[in-house]
């Protein structure tokens, strides 16, 4: 037992360091980047991120992309905070075990207009493998027009059936594509499913409550 607790006290002294390497390099190239006035406050966020156990690429990345667009320092700071809130409130919808990639993503499908119960919802109906790419299409599909309420719901849908990343990557690209010769998103998105799931085998339904449904406008 006492060499268990040797060995473990051993690798932490590890990590740690590498750790603060990396924090140190993400900083150091933000100073560069940003300036002493920007950088200090974009570092607090990330220090804070980090404590709360969130990953910080992203909001370098955030920062890093708004310098090389030359937005104005209160713009690049609003958005790396709304990208740290966005972390968090994903952390919250998939659970403490999310993987960082899969926070990125579901940062970007909240800020995209998603609700929070659509994440629990793609939780629920994939507990165990990636989210990665269910997200990133959520995030497209809002951004190709399709109302949060229905994109939710078309993949949802198309994950409880069992679609793996391929089929949900494909069935993106033929909604896109019909949107692009000038299709209804709603229409548009309704078809796209319809073709998936007559592709897709069926699989083990999971049980996340009723599924959203589009509101018709009077």
């Amino acid at each position: 037992m006492i060499r268990l607790i040797a060995l473990a006290c051993a690798s932490l002294l590890l990590v740690t360091p590498a750790r603060s390497a990396a924090n140190e390099s993400e900083e150091a190239r933000l100073r560069a980047r940003l300036g002493p006035d920007l950088a200090g406050p974009v570092i607090e966020i990330l220090r804070s991120a980090a404590a709360q156990g969130l990953p910080t690429a992203p909001l370098v990345a955030r920062a890093l992309e708004g310098a090389s667009r030359q937005a104005d320092g209160a713009s690049i700071l609003r958005a790396v905070r709304r990208h740290a809130s966005g972390l968090a409130a994903a952390r919250r919808a998939l659970g403490p075990g999310a993987r960082p990639a899969e926070l990125d993503a579901g940062a970007g499908a909240l800020l995209a207009g998603m609700p929070e119960d659509s994440l629990v919802g793609l939780r629920r109906a994939r507990p165990s493998g990636s989210l990665v790419i269910p997200l990133i299409v959520l995030s497209d599909f809002v951004a190709r027009g399709i109302s949060p309420v229905n994109a939710s719901g078309t993949v949802l849908a198309a994950t409880r059936a069992g679609a793996a990343d391929l089929a949900l990557l494909r069935m993106r690209e033929r909604i896109n594509e019909r949107i692009r010769r000038g299709e209804a998103p709603l229409g548009a998105s309704r078809e796209g499913l319809r073709e998936l799931l007559t592709r897709t085998e069926p699989g083990p339904r999971v049980s996340s409550g009723p599924e959203p449904r589009e509101r018709r406008r009077p």
